[in-house]
């Protein structure tokens, strides 16, 4: 218990260098698992032990042999545990899940009448994982990487209505470069995205699933990030990391006759009513 004192006793500092949330953060958070998913302290182990454990492999993506030493249980203990919040947290999916509205039929803004049902911007990024030989075909992306393709949607609420209001209209890079700061910043709070895990494909799946949760209870917990301080300079690294990679390239993109269409009649009718509500 001595070294859980000084990851999430000593200072907020400590515990989001090692954790990635602060004090009262991480005591709410073991306070929830307890209290809906159940968790419980086994003879040895309390439940804010087991959470530690579990946020700091997720964090560093320290291997077991590591963690082992620095908690001082047995590598088995540490998997065990591990584990077991992996489970519980799991079960927290529909409290911590964000989900997006989409534009009500009936919305009277005519800004987003033409919007009716989307639900925001999308995009995705890659993240690593090691599968058995016989998968990798399935895993394989367009670089050549083993990887799994994680969606994420920015929520109308956020992106569209920030773009429509700029000074110079909607703007679609801009909401797509919004969720690829939100895919940056959950890459840097978690280190076992940045690089492929040994754990099986279903239990990485998981993983990946579990960072996107806890990163929004985090969001939603703490009002100060500090994460967001350095963003800007990881995602200028990974933008020369992504330039110097010419497998990195899209050369075409096939299209449907009807999404043409209908973009197509979006377009014009949104420029229609526009020209009309035009002064002279």
């Amino acid at each position: 218990m001595k070294n859980m004192s000084y990851l999430c006793e000593v200072s907020d500092e400590d515990c989001r260098d090692q954790l990635r949330m602060d004090r009262a953060a991480f005591h709410k958070l073991c306070f929830i698992l307890q209290s809906v998913c159940g968790l419980k302290c086994s003879r040895r182990v309390s439940v804010s032990e087991k959470v530690a454990i579990f946020l700091y492999i997720l964090a560093h993506h320290t291997k077991n042999r590591c963690v082992k030493f620095a908690f001082k249980w047995s590598g088995q203990t540490v998997s065990k545990h591990f584990h077991v919040v992996l489970n519980s947290v799991l079960r927290l999916y529909a409290m911590f899940l964000v989900k997006p509205k989409p534009i009500i039929d009936s919305e009277s803004d005519p800004r987003w009448q033409k919007f009716q049902g989307c639900l925001g911007a999308l995009d995705g990024t890659y993240i690593d994982v090691h599968v058995p030989i016989s998968e990798k075909v399935r895993y394989r992306n367009r670089k050549g990487q083993i990887s799994v393709n994680v969606l994420g949607s920015a929520a109308d609420s956020r992106v569209l209505r920030n773009a429509i209001n700029m000074e110079n209209g909607l703007k679609i890079p801009r909401a797509r470069n919004v969720i690829e700061r939100t895919f940056g910043l959950l890459k840097m709070r978690w280190g076992i995205l940045r690089s492929p895990s040994w754990y099986p494909i279903t239990t990485a799946n998981k993983i990946i699933m579990e960072c996107c949760l806890v990163h929004n209870y985090i969001r939603n917990e703490m009002l100060f990030d500090p994460l967001e301080g350095g963003l800007d300079e990881y995602m200028s690294n990974q933008s020369a990391a992504d330039s110097n990679d010419y497998t990195d390239v899209v050369d075409s993109l096939d299209t449907t006759i009807e999404w043409t269409t209908k973009r197509d009649e979006m377009a014009l009718n949104m420029f229609i009513e526009w020209s009309h509500a035009a002064p002279v």
